[in-house]
């Protein structure tokens, strides 16, 4: 006898209410199977000697109160002034298929202007009961700033269960974006702040099953706008989260959600467990529409059909593409959705094709194995799009790849264009200068001028060379010795000596980055890189990381160009951490864990064997670098391996303890959530340790190399966003931090 199938029968067999349809469906459910039948028929009787009001809340006590809804009843048996508990009912704001929502005004402990839903009177059936208390329970369990939250729930002398919600004033979704005119940039944006609402949804064991834009109030916040889903009203728990012991029996004959924005599984009403790829394909629906002013399939058609083929049209017909489905509207109607985005019809035709096709199309799969894994992969190639790199739904191919650098670093391509037309320019007026300065050399003074004035001007550079590097190096004894005002005097007029020495900017960058002020050490050493600073070499170490955390995706992606194309020479530690933090297909990502296992390995080399890379990087820092390339490769278990030896025999490395998000990153990719969530946290005091000792001490970033805790900070914000569905809380240590290392160097 199987132990899951006797709780899955368990589990559905309380789930419906008549004691009757109850046996009735036991009984079919187990067959043949006497043992079976047995086991759950005893489950069955401990469960309803069970006088727990936890087990039964809400469904026990009502009982004698609950009726059924009579035509002729009145809809509300609340006037606006009457008292809900402590709330004052001030206007009706809201009817749902079941519930009705009001503005109130709670009396105490605090006044303020709340949400109050409570069922409809004479709804108060079982089945609307236990769905209203999933919904309040549901929304209960959840934390996230584009969740509407929950305050209080509770029961009405006459027996109807409220909930209590924060008021949101806001607009639907799509009125919100067509009001303001929001540009397609913008819509996204939104559109992404809800799917990591939805991700914390599903990380909450909570499936919406009916999102749609009038599910999501946009309202302004700080003058910027802040979407916030609402109406958990048809949640599903999933997983092993139990919302309710009175989980509503959904009928064969009943199919729940708006058919517009509805799954081909919700749709087929079949044997097939809905899952959060449901919510996938209504949020893929829902972003149709933000780009279309559409859905897939018009509401118009869908109201006029029948039932059967409402629900075939869902599950069998292919909807066209984006692009497509607006090059077919025509006329005013084209005119105005392209004047609600800010741009001309040709334009947002062209926008549409390509990537936000691919994105919307992989979303509304049939097939959700195809579809995107999780809501927080789809607001991932969303943030691709917007970044304009290559997006995970487009199959990549070299062409494509290529069009997408080639619009990251527009700039780039330019000044590269402008040089090869210069050289052409300058070659042949080189020639014709060349000429000119042969004639003019024959003169005997001349010549003898000219070699005077560069003996003269080649000893001025010399002796400011000089002072330079003496220069760097007072500012580096300064530096050891805490006395940051003094060492970066010295760096800055070491920079004033000789700016063209791609050296002293290094210098200066290196210690703004150990004072934590990222984007002056940014500007530093793009300025060397400007000059033609070699990036191979260990002087380089972790610049592709300070480029990202100061925002500069253009200097990140060239310097992490430059390290791909290294040829084999330079510091393998920079060439490796700055290449995992760019842009990676699965071919690098791949030879990148070869090249780290290659440093890993000290075996003596065999005659006639292509020599291995050799290096002086410690080992905690290698087994650290092969955890992280396996894990961008996709190799979890080698990943996980390499990070737990390296935590456990190599504690003395300066950067010991940054392998904590990476575990978690590849313990959530491996499923295994509980580990996942333990290193998670085990970084999280990482980080409120490190910043105390930075904050308390006064001594810039915390005592390890300054590139290892910017590179820690940039995978526990991954890790943080990939686990939960939202980035870090800010913590004002950071603006501490920054507010003293300024201080120190005045």
């Amino acid at each position: 006898m199987s132990i899951g199938h006797e709780r899955d029968i368990f589990a559905d067999a309380i789930e419906i209410v008549s004691p009757e349809e109850r046996a009735k469906f036991v009984k079919q459910a187990c067959g043949d199977n006497e043992p079976l039948l047995a086991s759950v028929s005893d489950l069955l009787r401990q469960h309803d000697r069970c006088d727990s009001p936890v087990d039964k809340p809400i469904l026990a006590d009502l009982s004698p109160t609950i009726t059924r809804f009579q035509p002729n009843m009145p809809l509300s048996r609340h006037k606006i002034g009457a008292m809900v508990g402590p709330y004052k009912l001030m206007e009706q704001i809201g009817e749902g298929g079941f519930g009705l929502v009001f503005v109130a005004e709670q009396q105490k402990p605090v006044r303020r202007r709340v949400a109050l839903k409570i069922i409809k009177p004479g709804m108060e059936t079982h089945e609307v009961i236990a769905r209203f208390e999933a919904e309040r329970q549901a929304i209960a369990m959840m934390d996230h700033e584009n969740i509407a939250r929950i305050f209080d729930a509770g029961v009405t002398n006459d027996g109807q269960p409220y909930f209590v919600m924060e008021l949101v004033r806001g607009v639907p979704l799509i009125e919100f974006c067509d009001n303001r005119r929001l540009e397609t940039q913008d819509r996204l944006k939104l559109f992404r702040s809800i799917c990591l609402a939805v991700q914390h949804a599903h990380q909450k064991g909570i499936i919406h099953r009916d999102l749609k834009p009038s599910n999501v109030l946009v309202t302004l916040q700080d003058g910027k706008p802040i979407a916030k889903v609402i109406d958990f009203g048809i949640v599903k728990a999933i997983g092993d989260q139990n919302l309710t012991d009175k989980t509503l029996y959904t009928r064969l004959a009943s199919m729940i959600g708006t058919p517009a924005y509805m799954s081909p599984e919700q749709a087929e009403m079949s044997n097939v467990d809905v899952d959060t790829r449901s919510d996938i394909y209504s949020l893929g629906v829902m972003l149709y529409e933000l780009l279309t002013g559409s859905t897939p399939f018009t509401r118009e058609r869908l109201n006029s059909v029948g039932f059967d083929e409402l629900r075939r049209i869902i599950r069998e017909e292919e909807p066209p593409c984006p692009s497509a489905r607006f090059s077919t509207l025509a006329g005013k109607v084209a005119t105005t959705i392209s004047s609600n985005r800010q741009l001309e019809p040709s334009k947002l035709s062209t926008l549409m094709k390509g990537d936000l096709d691919w994105i919307v199309m992989r979303a509304l799969d049939k097939d959700r194995a195809r579809r995107y894994p999780s809501a927080i992969a789809m607001a991932e190639d969303i943030q691709r799009f917007l970044m304009e790199q290559p997006v995970e739904a487009r199959p990549p191919s070299a062409a494509y790849r290529f069009s997408k650098f080639a619009k990251r670093h527009k700039a780039i391509l330019f000044t590269i264009g402008a040089i090869a037309a210069a050289l052409l320019v300058g070659t042949g007026v080189s020639i014709w200068q060349a000429k000119v300065a042969i004639s003019a050399l024959q003169k005997a003074k001349i010549a003898e001028n000219q070699a005077t004035q560069s003996h003269d001007e080649l000893e001025l550079f010399t002796d400011r060379l000089k002072r330079a590097n003496q220069l760097m190096i007072s500012g580096r004894a300064y530096a050891e010795s805490g006395d940051w005002a003094n060492a970066h005097k010295a760096c800055m007029t070491a920079t004033e000596t000789q700016p063209r020495y791609f050296h002293v900017w290094m210098e200066r960058g290196s210690l703004y980055a150990k004072l934590g002020l990222w984007e002056a050490a940014a500007a530093d050493y793009a300025k060397a890189l400007e000059l033609g600073a070699p990036v191979h070499g260990a002087e380089f170490m972790g610049v592709p990381q300070l480029f990202l955390m100061a925002n500069n995706p253009a200097a990140q992606a060239q310097l992490s160009n430059a390290l791909a194309h290294s040829g084999g020479g330079g510091s393998w530690g920079t060439i490796l951490r700055g290449r995992m933090i760019g842009e990676l297909s699965q071919q690098d990502a791949s030879d990148l864990a070869e090249l780290a296992e290659s440093l890993l390995d000290d075996s003596p080399q065999e005659p006639g064997i292509p020599k291995r890379p050799r290096s002086h990087i410690p080992l905690g820092v290698k087994l650290y670098l092969a955890g992280w390339a396996h894990l961008e490769a996709g190799d979890f278990q080698t990943a996980i391996a390499r990070l737990e030896q390296g935590l456990a025999d190599e504690p003395n490395w300066g950067g010991h303890g940054i392998e904590k998000p990476v575990l978690a990153m590849a313990y959530h990719k491996l499923g295994d959530t509980e580990k996942s969530k333990i290193a998670l946290d085990e970084s999280k005091a990482n980080l409120d340790s490190w910043l105390e000792q930075s904050v308390s001490k006064r001594q810039g970033v915390p005592p390890m190399p300054w590139f290892d805790w910017i590179e820690f900070l940039i995978n526990h914000q991954r890790a943080t966003e990939m686990i939960t569905g939202k980035p870090p809380e800010s913590d004002p240590r950071f603006e501490e931090q920054k507010r003293l290392a300024q201080a120190a160097i005045q």
